[in-house]
C-alpha cells in the first residue's frame, strides 16, 4: 500500500501520530483528517461532526485501504461507520487487533499489530472471486 487512511478513536491521538510517523519512514502516506483540529470534545457540535466524517470519507476514497487501530479490540460507533464506508467502497480493511464485534471481524482482510504497522507497505488487496463463477 502506498496510501492508507487510519481510523481510530481520538483518545489514541499520540498512538495515531506514532503510527503515521512509522509509516512515513517506509514511504506510506497515512491519512487521519483533522488529527490536530484543536477542537475540544465538549465543543464538537453536529455540523462539525459532519465535517469530520466527510473529510474522513474523502481520505478513504483516496486511499487503498483502511487501517483500524483498535487497542483491546474496541471499535467505537464512528470508527464502525468508517469501516462500513470503506467496505462499501471495496477498500481493504486491516485491524491492529481482532475487534470485539463479529460483524467487524467479517470485514477484516488482515490483522497487522501496531508494532508491525510498517508492513502495510507490502500489503496488497486480496483478490475477490465472484460468487457466481
Amino acid at each position: 500500500m502506498e496510501r492508507v487512511t487510519i481510523s481510530s478513536s481520538l483518545k489514541h491521538k499520540e498512538l495515531i501520530k506514532s503510527i503515521i510517523s512509522e509509516l512515513e519512514k517506509v514511504d506510506v502516506i497515512a491519512l487521519f483528517p483533522n488529527l490536530d483540529s484543536g477542537v475540544k470534545k465538549e465543543n464538537v457540535d453536529l455540523e462539525f461532526m459532519k465535517k469530520l466524517e466527510t473529510e474522513h470519507f474523502e481520505a478513504i476514497d483516496s486511499s487503498e485501504g483502511l487501517y483500524v487501530i483498535c487497542p483491546n479490540g474496541y471499535v467505537g460507533t464512528l470508527v464502525s461507520v468508517e469501516i462500513g464506508y470503506a467496505h462499501a467502497q471495496n477498500k481493504v480493511i486491516i485491524f491492529s487487533e481482532t475487534p470485539e464485534d463479529l460483524g467487524l471481524q467479517a470485514m477484516a482482510a488482515a490483522y497487522i499489530p501496531l508494532e508491525k504497522a510498517n508492513t502495510l507497505k507490502y500489503f496488497t488487496h486480496p483478490v475477490k472471486i465472484p460468487l457466481n463463477v
